[in-house]
């Protein structure tokens, strides 16, 4: 907040400025004012809105061919090596041999695995977002004329403001510039 002539007026700033001998940043982003802040975004919004129907289809084709298919597969293939590995280990250790090789391979194999689900998840969670802003834009029928935080809070990632515009990053990964 800044308090100018008893009013207070809620503006923000880079963090770095603000604790600029701590952070040993000297930040050139400007200073916004909320209320233009808010402006951007129902600008933002509403340029969503009315492009979707250009953005949105080549949009998703995108993210498709970057998450791809599921990893089950592999999955299960990884889970058969592994079932194999641990019966040999079994063998080798009630014979009283030399298991560590085994036991290094079932270690690669269950990070592989573990990198395998991981991914999975990543790439659901990205569908999963760009499916909350497809039933928002599907929803939508009028533009946004109020700034809502619940609807910035459900849709945007990140703001990155400049001297002359503002790149808001959806959650879905799509990016939109607006003058400001």
């Amino acid at each position: 907040q800044w308090h100018i002539k008893g009013k207070h007026i809620h503006v923000w700033r880079c963090v770095s400025r603000l604790h600029k001998k701590k952070s040993g940043i000297d930040c050139p982003a400007r200073t916004v004012y909320e209320k233009d802040l808010h402006a951007a975004v129902v600008k933002a919004v509403n340029q969503l809105i009315k492009e979707k129907d250009d953005l949105l289809p080549a949009f998703k084709e995108n993210v498709e061919k970057v998450i791809g298919t599921s990893n089950g597969a592999a999955v299960a293939e990884l889970d058969e090596k592994l079932l194999g590995l641990q019966k040999e280990l079994l063998k080798l250790a009630n014979a009283n041999k030399d298991y560590s090789k085994i036991t290094d391979e079932i270690d690669t194999l269950r990070d592989e695995k573990q990198r395998l689900l991981l991914e999975d998840a990543t790439n659901e969670g990205v569908r999963q977002q760009m499916e909350s802003i497809d039933a928002f834009l599907e929803e939508q029928q009028a533009e946004v004329t109020d700034f809502d935080e619940q609807l910035v809070r459900r849709l945007i990632e990140k703001i990155t403001v400049f001297d002359d515009h503002m790149t808001f990053e959806f959650k879905s990964g799509l990016e939109l510039e607006v003058q400001a």
